[in-house]
């Protein structure tokens, strides 16, 4: 499959896992299946969608879906070893940005507060801030994510030679192949070995995965931005546990997707590799 279709399919994929708007589609079956006079299914569609609602209101299915993704690896790594940061982008807003002039961020900004840091600890080690725009409608702005968060950093301090921007993919298996070549070039006695992955707890197994099957090793995966879970029954908001259960559902369906297609592989296989550092 080639990379533009591969991008478009997998906008499709994740508008069908928008689980907030399962609970009205199922009502809007049931309202079809009133009009062809199909009783019993349209009061099965209203239950199961009246079900679903309580259930996720009830149970904590945003912990059972996302925290084994999130507990893959552990917070805070040692980085003595580092000899490359590479954050992931997604958390910037380029249209905001644009229209205003001024840095705007949403989900996820702790991926830039953690580089900034990251880069100030380790002062010797170049950064790649790898991320064109994940957004199907925001394709054509001539700022990139990676360019948001450049500026970020630089504004925080921090040496503008010293970062290095991947601004063409358009998600993370493409920023695994495209940010490898960046990287052999400032590393080449390295090839690709002891960099820091930056990027949010829920979304590093796959991406970890994307990197290893694009031939990078000894990586040291350094998740931040973890998920405000549901502590257990009766818990946790209705709106924010169906947006994290909707980004694990994301996460869990695109490694697999990666893996079918071959552009990731699976966790234990990365590290059967050596394609990760520490754990």
């Amino acid at each position: 499959m080639g990379e533009d279709l591969f991008y478009l399919a997998s906008k499709l994929m994740r508008f069908a896992l928008y689980v907030e708007l399962w609970p009205h589609i199922l009502g809007a079956f049931g309202l079809v299946a009133l009009l062809f006079r199909w009783r019993r299914l349209a009061v099965w569609c209203w239950v199961l969608s009246i079900g679903l609602v309580g259930f996720v209101m009830a149970a904590p299915v945003d912990r059972w879906v996302a925290s084994p993704l999130e507990a893959q690896f552990p917070p805070a790594p040692d980085v003595a070893e580092a000899r490359g940061i590479l954050l992931m982008t997604g958390a910037e807003n380029t249209d905001l940005t644009l229209r205003h002039g001024l840095v705007n961020t949403g989900e996820g900004a702790d991926r830039i507060l953690a580089t900034m840091a990251l880069a100030v600890s380790l002062p010797d080690v170049p950064v790649i801030i790898a991320g064109r725009q994940g957004r199907l409608g925001l394709q054509g702005l001539s700022l990139s994510e990676a360019d948001v968060s450049a500026r970020a950093i630089e504004e925080a301090g921090i040496t503008p030679a010293r970062l290095h921007l991947e601004a063409q993919s358009r998600n993370s298996a493409e920023s695994a192949q495209n940010a490898a070549a960046l990287a052999r070039d400032l590393t080449p006695d390295l090839a690709n070995q002891n960099w820091v992955i930056v990027t949010s707890a829920l979304h590093m197994p796959r991406a970890i995965g994307a990197f290893c099957a694009a031939g990078w090793r000894n990586m040291i995966p350094y998740p931040v931005d973890h998920s405000p879970m549901s502590l257990g029954w009766f818990s946790g908001e209705y709106r924010d546990k169906l947006a994290i259960l909707r980004r694990a559902l994301h996460e869990r369906v695109g490694a697999f997707v990666y893996q079918l297609t071959g552009r990731g592989v699976a966790m234990d296989e990365t590290f059967a590799l050596g394609c990760i550092l520490t754990r």
